[in-house]
């Protein structure tokens, strides 16, 4: 398995661990919620750029070889 398919696996699971966390933390509401929903939008919109960058140059570099 190409390393990175599996670094794309990898940051797919990231994403939805976060996109999870921040479900849980909209459940609890309250002050937490609201400065614990941002960190979590952040972190989860990173997740998926990284994944989307790793998928762009994972089909550059397929076309290459």
């Amino acid at each position: 398995m190409d390393p990175l398919f599996v670094l794309v696996l990898v940051g797919a699971a990231l994403t939805i661990i976060a996109f999870v966390r921040g479900i849980a933390s909209m459940t609890h509401g309250g002050v937490e919620d609201h400065q614990a929903s941002h960190r979590l939008m952040f972190q989860r919109v990173g997740w998926q750029a990284l994944t989307v960058l790793l998928i762009i140059v994972l089909g550059l570099l397929t076309q290459v070889r």
